[in-house]
């Protein structure tokens, strides 16, 4: 009974209006995180572009190709992945809008999969218990692959 009463209350919660709050707060959070972590990242290139990021030398298959590897990544973090969740997240762009959404969300699993399994567990010996923010960024990243 007193779960009727309390489904009954919520159920319109999610469809109002303010609603979409959710699904932004999700997008600036992420495009925001991957901002910050990017423009160190550009930043430092920008400083050296022939250094590439010391953590790529210790991964095996992108220390092969260091420099390309470290711009990849800076530009994907710092551009790219926050351009298109945001920009996903305007409906009044029509289809296209979807289609950048999967794509940005798509890269930043790409991303965040390859800073999980290629670097903080085999590089760094960290547990999961360890990557908690990462793994919360790759949820997230998940979630927008397919929103």
């Amino acid at each position: 009974m007193v779960m009727t009463f309390i489904n009954k209350v919520t159920d319109s919660i999610p469809e109002t209006k303010l609603g979409i709050l959710s699904e932004w707060s999700l997008r600036l959070c992420l495009s925001w995180i991957f901002f910050y972590y990017g423009q160190q990242k550009f930043n430092h290139l920008i400083a050296t572009p022939e250094e590439p990021f010391s953590y790529i030398l210790k991964m095996d298959f992108f220390s092969s190709i260091p420099i390309i590897s470290s711009w990849l990544i800076a530009l994907s973090e710092f551009i790219f992945i926050p351009l298109l969740i945001v920009l996903g997240g305007l409906k009044f762009i029509g289809p296209v809008a979807k289609a950048m959404s999967t794509i940005g969300g798509i890269l930043a699993t790409i991303v965040m999969i390859i800073i999980i399994w290629g670097y903080h567990l085999p590089v760094e010996g960290e547990s999961f218990s360890d990557i908690h923010l990462q793994l919360m960024i790759l949820a997230m990243s998940v979630y927008f692959t397919f929103k």
